[in-house]
């Protein structure tokens, strides 16, 4: 029989290495599309279009490419090309119906392995990008907590590099967009993880993100969005950016932020600051969705919203987070200082002695359909939140031998709210059709067995038509008085749409993940949870 271990995301991508034609909007065919090819023992001297003449670094393909084209990397360990350069930096745009795309050659298992920049993969005001199926390994096992408590406040990259970023290019004002980042696994970085800042139309799915932002005097997380920016029109029934099915685990801030002079953030995902910015950039009005993600034993929260609007954190699994003994407790999901969030369909396996969930200058948020077990009791309560325990197979901290599944019994099962949701749980399991929704990032299934892999494009794991969630606990914020819990009705946000990640192929079970990824938080950071 399958273990499920959870949670090990092999990433099965298949992707033909001969040109293809590229058809424009209109239908006008444009320049065959290229793949380019990198090894750590090519030679940037090389054509770089066939695996026996591969580029050596990734960067002179990223430099390379164009609209369609993919670059696939090799067998190796790919390093800066320099100190304290990135390990690539993306600066050329795909098109719409024409991603570049960055991905493992078909066998093949590369790690990027940045040491003395500022990233592994970095993306620059680059639109229409793939990155999936990487590995991003830092080198935080060769730093010290004495010695980078030390380097605190003097910028060194070595002590803050990221796994993968977006960001705004500053000198061309230009953001990034339509960005998926799919099936890798980031870790180690003595920043942060996988972020977008500034960014729009963002799908980050079924990653495995862990053990970042130890080292880093910046307030990192191991999934963050923050400060996203419009790109097009803004409509709050519709989802542009998504956080999905990834495993988020042992992502902690060891270092004071030094702009504040405290500990602060090493979430598992936050989605941060999308109103009232520090600057002029307008509020994100377009919709996110965080759903179906495992988020454990973090040092900060487990999934959280901090000053930001129109988010929806549906059926997820987060045990045991806030472990940071460094700073006040956060709550393991939950949002603050936040408008027009749903909390639904949560399993909340909570920390003894630590926060639940917040109310904390709220207005418009709803907590319902969540169970919630351990921990500190509930400021907010739903008419179908239950405190109950959860009934998970093997809960635990250790990857290698947890199982977050749901067991027979448990009230998790048939007793969640109707939303819009991807079509497989966070193992590939399909979820029940109709109103009979389990609790959670886990479907139950009867026969205790691991879903089987998923196979089809992710496209298949769009999220369905609305249906109105159930009346539940809103907290709402009078700006002349104190913050109030009351009840009232929640509707339905129209046809919520989908970013739509495409062609990645996952088989969950073991203890590993093949995967790529740098975030990076070193730009402006905010305080989060309690100002």
């Amino acid at each position: 029989m399958k273990s499920l271990r959870l949670l090990r995301l092999a990433v099965v991508v298949s992707v033909s290495s001969a040109p293809w034609v590229l058809l424009a909007s209109g239908g006008t065919a444009n320049a065959a599309a290229t793949t380019y090819f990198v090894s750590p023992s090519g030679s940037d001297g090389n054509a770089g279009t066939s695996a026996a003449q591969p580029f050596k670094t990734i960067q002179k393909a990223a430099d390379s490419t164009g609209p369609g084209d993919v670059v696939q990397l090799m067998n190796g360990t790919y390093r800066e090309t320099a100190p304290g350069r990135d390990v690539v930096n993306i600066t050329r745009s795909g098109i719409p119906g024409a991603p570049i795309t960055y991905e493992a050659f078909p066998g093949h298992k590369p790690v990027l392995t940045p040491v003395t920049g500022w990233h592994g993969v970095r993306i620059t005001g680059a639109s229409h990008i793939k990155v999936r199926g990487l590995e991003v390994a830092g080198d935080a096992a060769s730093i010290s907590l004495e010695e980078a408590r030390k380097q605190a406040g003097q910028k060194k990259a070595v002590f803050n590099t990221n796994c993968i970023g977006a960001y705004k290019d500053e000198k061309s004002g230009k953001a990034s967009h339509h960005l998926e980042i799919t099936g890798n696994h980031v870790h180690h970085c003595p920043g942060g993880g996988i972020s977008a800042i500034d960014a729009d139309h963002v799908t980050i799915d079924r990653n495995r993100v862990n053990s970042t932002s130890w080292y880093t005097e910046y307030a990192t997380s191991g999934i963050s969005v923050l400060r996203a920016l419009d790109e097009g029109p803004g409509d709050p029934s519709q989802y542009k950016i998504r956080i999905t099915g990834n495993v988020v685990h042992d992502n902690e801030t060891k270092v004071v932020w030094t702009k504040l002079d405290r500990h602060s953030d090493g979430n598992g995902i936050i989605i941060d600051t999308l109103k009232d910015k520090d600057n002029s950039d307008p509020a994100y009005k377009g919709r996110v969705l965080v759903a179906n993600n495992l988020s454990f034993d973090n040092g900060g929260s487990g999934i959280h919203s901090y000053k930001s609007q129109h988010v929806d954190i549906v059926n997820n699994t987060a045990y045991l987070n806030s472990r940071s003994t460094n700073m006040e407790p956060y709550a393991n999901i939950f949002a603050a200082m936040s408008d027009d969030v749903r909390i639904l369909n949560n399993v909340s396996y909570v920390r003894e002695g630590k926060p639940t969930n917040s109310t904390h200058r709220n207005t418009n948020v709803t907590y319902d359909h969540n169970i919630y077990f351990g921990g500190e009791k509930p400021e907010a309560m739903g008419p179908k939140d239950l405190v109950a325990d959860p009934g998970l197979a093997k809960p635990g901290t250790d990857l290698a031998t947890a199982d977050f599944r749901l067991t027979e019994g448990s009230p998790a099962i048939d007793s969640g709210t109707a939303f819009e949701l991807p079509a497989n749980d966070i193992a590939g399991k399909q979820r029940k059709a109709g109103s009979a929704v389990d609790r959670g990032a886990f479907e139950f299934s009867v026969s205790g067995e691991p879903a089987d892999p998923v196979t089809a494009p992710a496209r298949d794991n769009a999220v369905a038509a609305p249906v109105a969630p159930a009346t539940g606990a809103t907290t709402t914020t009078s700006p002349t008085s104190p913050e109030t819990t009351e009840t009232a009705s929640v509707t339905g946000s129209g046809g919520l749409a989908s970013t739509g990640a495409s062609v990645v192929a996952l088989t969950i079970g073991g203890a590993a993940v093949l995967a790529a990824g740098a975030a990076a938080f070193w730009l402006a950071r905010r305080k989060r949870a309690g100002s």
